[in-house]
This record gives C-alpha cells, structure tokens and sequence, in this order.
C-alpha cells in the first residue's frame, strides 16, 4: 500500500526530522574538517574573523563614546560614566591588537610560510564532531 496522499504520523516526521539534522550536522563536520586541514583556509578564514571582529569593535566604540559624551559630567552618574569609560578604552585596546592580527593574517596570506593539506588521518572527522558539535567538554 502507498503512503502517497497519506499524512505522516508524529514519529514519522520526528524521525525524518532527525535524519535531516543528522544529515547537515555530517555535512557541517565534513566542512570544517576540510577547512581545518588546510593552512590555506585556516589563514584566511582566520583573516575573515578578524576583519568581522574589526567592524563589530568599530561599531561598539561608536555606540559607546556617544553615551560616555551623554553621561560624562552629570551629578551622581561618575559610576556609570567611569565603567563606560574603562570599556572604551578596553574596546580600543581589543581594536589594536585586532588590527595587528588583521595585518599579520593578510601577509600570512600573501607569503605563506606553507601550504599544506592535513590528511583525515590527521585530523579526523569525528576530532571535530566531539570538540565542536557535542556537549560534552571533551
């Protein structure tokens, strides 16, 4: 008999479900073990994180110097306008140390001092699933 036209029962698609998300977690793996076998694109993914974490500093030191200026000086608010404070210039301390990553990444990617491809061998799959997609510490 033929399930077309035949809703599926809730273990069914719980089932299906969890292939599917047993699928793109395989496939997830599979990915970022490929990337982090390959000098190549350990670099520039590397490089990608730094340039994001560039922006998202930039726009955090904009977002924050505002409200300093707003607060800076006002009666009874010299608590919040001193952390506000101490977090800008955390901020622009991160930002210089990323822009210094930001530079050596991009000349790692110019000169590289190699090209290597790891084998599975030495980075398997499952290093991976364990150290990045499951729960446990391990």
């Amino acid at each position: 008999m033929s399930r077309r036209g035949k809703p599926l029962t809730k273990t069914e698609k719980r089932a299906r479900r969890l292939d599917k998300d047993a699928q793109e977690l395989d496939a997830l793996v599979k990915d970022t073990a490929a990337a982090f076998r390959s000098s190549h694109e350990i670099v520039e993914d590397s490089a990608t994180e730094c340039y994001r974490r560039l922006d998202d500093l930039k726009a955090d030191l904009k977002y924050r110097r505002l409200p300093y200026e707003i607060w800076r000086g006002r009666p009874g608010a010299e608590p919040i306008a001193s952390a506000m404070a101490d977090l800008i210039a955390e901020n622009e301390r991160h930002l210089v140390a990323i822009e210094q990553l930001c530079r050596r990444f991009d000349d790692l990617s110019r000169n590289p001092p190699c090209h290597e491809t790891l084998s599975p061998d030495v980075v398997p799959d499952d290093l991976i699933r364990r150290r990045l997609f499951s729960d446990s510490p391990t």
